[in-house]
């Protein structure tokens, strides 16, 4: 339940950011009117990179007990979603890298992204029983 809270919070950061000239036009004191666009997507993406980390060192821990309680499946579906949430946090890492805040077409595309990683997520859920 933490780590879908965390990515939603993180889903709507995200798509403020390109909101900002509508969001002072109109007066609203969104996160990325208050702090900046680039500091709000940088705090997004580190939120969301720390997210998948935590639930890769849980999934190690939880593939360490399933192998000491001789329970060879899920110890190997759990290594497979932790790598998993790894190969996610470097290409959220990697993509974000590349995008220009105030570029809202740029900022689209990797909200766009981030809600395949979050179905990603939800499917391998099952996995880590």
């Amino acid at each position: 339940m933490g780590f879908f809270t965390i990515f939603g919070t993180v889903i709507a950061l995200v798509k403020d950011v390109p909101d900002v000239p509508g969001d002072r036009q109109f007066g609203i004191r969104s996160f990325s009117v208050q702090l900046g666009q680039q500091r709000v997507l940088r705090l997004a993406v580190a939120l969301l990179r720390a997210n998948l980390l935590a639930a890769a060192a849980l999934l190690a821990a939880a593939a360490l007990t399933a192998a000491r309680s001789a329970a060879p499946a899920a110890c190997a579906r759990r290594v497979a979603v932790g790598i998993a949430a790894l190969a996610a946090a470097r290409m959220v890492h990697t993509e974000a890298a590349g995008v220009e805040p105030t570029d809202s077409a740029q900022v689209y595309a990797f909200y766009m992204r981030l809600w395949k990683v979050f179905y990603g997520a939800y499917f391998c859920l099952p996995f880590t029983r």
